[in-house]
């Protein structure tokens, strides 16, 4: 749980729009829209995503008591994927063949092997465990400042823009580039007095 343990790494937005007097039933309305929901083993859904409760991250549920803090907000944002090795499926169909060419006296065609490749995958799946990440975020409601406790820039854009729709706000990266208008950015450009009259005078070419 980075937020509890002070980690440094996280990315900060400001929430660009009006937020409700009733933040609370307007915030756990939006979290439980877009609220985990796990991996179907007979699916074909290899990757699942959602909010979930940051003092219980296996349970997609949003007490008011577990999600506020005062003017601050914590949930956090689960992932969990499936990976079957594809080795495991080789194996088990390589074998599948041998033995069906033993019984059959001819190697198995291409439709049979696609078939029995699949039945391989789905028994595998429904017996695989997915891995799980989740990513801590807070919402603090007096500076309008939201922070996603991740590193990985595509969960970072997965989990606001989740939030941005849901909460019908825009989230604006608190970068200096984004908290700077233009013409002080101009004034911010390389200067003469750092570069010399080269900066301000392009040198011109000479013609033989």
């Amino acid at each position: 749980m980075p937020i509890r343990r002070g980690a440094l790494s996280f990315a900060r937005f400001r929430l660009d729009g009006s937020i409700p007097k009733d933040t609370r039933k307007w915030l756990v309305k939006a979290l439980e829209s877009r609220a985990f929901e796990g991996i179907d083993p007979k699916g074909d859904e290899d990757r699942a995503s959602g909010f979930v409760s940051l003092e219980r991250p296996e349970v997609a549920e949003f007490p008011a008591g577990e999600v506020f803090r005062g003017m601050h907000a914590l949930f956090a944002w689960r992932v969990e994927k499936l990976r079957i090795p594809g080795q495991q499926i080789r194996t088990q169909l390589s074998e599948w063949s041998q033995a069906f060419e033993q019984k059959n006296g001819r190697a198995p065609g291409r439709r049979e092997k696609t078939e029995q490749k699949d039945t391989i995958r789905r028994a595998l799946r429904s017996k695989t465990e997915p891995g799980v990440k989740v990513f801590d975020v807070s919402l603090d409601f007096t500076a309008k400042e939201l922070a996603v406790w991740a590193t990985t820039r595509s969960i970072v854009e997965e989990i606001t823009e989740a939030l941005a729709s849901t909460l019908d706000l825009k989230l604006i990266p608190k970068v200096p580039a984004s908290l700077v208008d233009a013409d002080t950015l101009d004034r911010l450009a390389p200067t003469t007095e750092l570069f010399g009259d080269e900066l301000a005078t392009p040198k011109k070419k000479e013609v033989a």
